[in-house]
């Protein structure tokens, strides 16, 4: 079973490529795409970068191995007090800030995700711009259980696909902090984070510098729980023969 998931940042992914051994794959579109055999499945995965625009440029290169699953991955802001630093998040729907656009994981994925231990929550928020104060993920906490700024529009190409997908996240910031400098403005064009633009915001406020160490340890956290998570989730979704009933429902509607 051919198996893809899709990360916005190499340092979400990194726990889990330094388990497996991923093999980079060479490709001319300018996306990392890693590839392993785990289990019974050829697992697929490509680093979209942040954001809306990265992911819909990498959707053409994610899909192009006609994947039978898709797992829109990574990491996310929590918008519930309930949901822990390192928490695994598998979420029934993923939609937009105004709610207008609404998308569903798929039930035999979120089941299989579930029985494995991840959190069941209802929806992922996904924003177009970073959420980074605690005011801010207080307000959206009625809307969603996480926020992330990518699960959408993974999922939005899987349906154009017909491939199953779902959307499973771990938590590495907690609804009571505020992230520690504008990421907003720390974003390269293709979606990655800048360093010269990160030390340019330390240079003028130093006193960032332990909630940027912080937010590290807490990343790097919840990136290694989601790997482990991830390594017993393919292997028991390439074995399940649900999805070949799944994948037929949905090339016939």
């Amino acid at each position: 079973m051919n198996i893809l998931l899709t990360f916005a940042l190499e340092n979400e992914f990194a726990p889990w490529r330094r388990a497996r051994s991923f093999a980079k794959i060479s490709n001319h579109a300018g996306t990392s795409c890693y590839a392993a055999q785990i289990g019974e499945a050829n697992v697929r995965v490509v680093i979209t970068g942040i954001g809306r625009f990265a992911a819909q440029r990498a959707a053409p290169q994610a899909f192009v191995s006609a994947p039978e699953i898709c797992i829109s991955s990574g990491l996310a802001g929590s918008l519930k007090e309930s949901h822990r630093i390192g928490d695994v998040l598998a979420t029934r729907a993923v939609c937009d800030l105004s709610g207008a656009h609404l998308i569903y994981s798929d039930s035999n994925l979120l089941a299989d995700a579930v029985e494995l231990g991840a959190k069941r929550v209802e929806k992922f928020i996904v924003s177009e711009k970073v959420i980074s104060t605690a005011a801010e993920k207080r307000s959206l906490s009625a809307l969603g259980d996480a926020v992330d700024m990518e699960s959408l529009y993974i999922l939005a190409e899987a349906a154009k696909r017909a491939v199953p997908a779902i959307a499973i996240r771990a938590v590495s910031d907690d609804t009571a902090s505020d992230l520690p400098l504008d990421f907003d403005r720390a974003l390269s064009a293709r979606g990655s984070v800048s360093m010269p633009k990160i030390i340019g915001q330390l240079m003028s406020r130093p006193q960032k510098l332990g909630g940027l160490l912080r937010l590290a340890r807490c990343s790097a956290r919840a990136s290694s729980a989601l790997a482990k998570f991830l390594d017993a989730y393919v292997q028991e979704i390439s074995r399940d023969p649900l999805f070949e009933i799944s994948k037929a429902a949905a090339l016939a509607i």
